[in-house]
Order: structure tokens, then sequence, then C-alpha cells
């Protein structure tokens, strides 16, 4: 096995992790930019989705 491996998962993952930051990031200036939310196709569906799963978990 290369020793170079976990460090290439490592940075891979870091770097998603700092992109998925950044674009949470930019959302929340464009939303104070544009003066409200940002709204997303589908945004209550998934959120009804997430809470059903949270009450079928919890039960």
């Amino acid at each position: 096995m290369n020793a170079r491996i976990p460090l290439v998962v490592t940075t891979v993952a870091c770097a998603i992790l700092f992109f998925s930051i950044a674009a949470v990031f930019a959302l929340v200036i464009a939303s104070l930019v544009t003066g409200g939310p940002i709204d997303f196709l589908g945004g209550p569906e998934i959120a009804d989705a997430s809470g059903a799963v949270a009450l079928v978990l919890a039960a």
C-alpha cells in the first residue's frame, strides 16, 4: 500500500469540507445582499421529509 494514500484522502476530504463551508458562506452573503431568504425548489417538501424521518427514528 502506498504511504501517500491517507494523505491524498485527507486532502480531498478537507477540500470538500472547505468548499461546502464556502458555499454556505456565499449563500449567507447572497441572502444579505438580496434582503431575504434564498428560495430553493422543493425546500418545504425536503423539510417535511426530514422532519418525518426524525419522528420515525425517534419512535
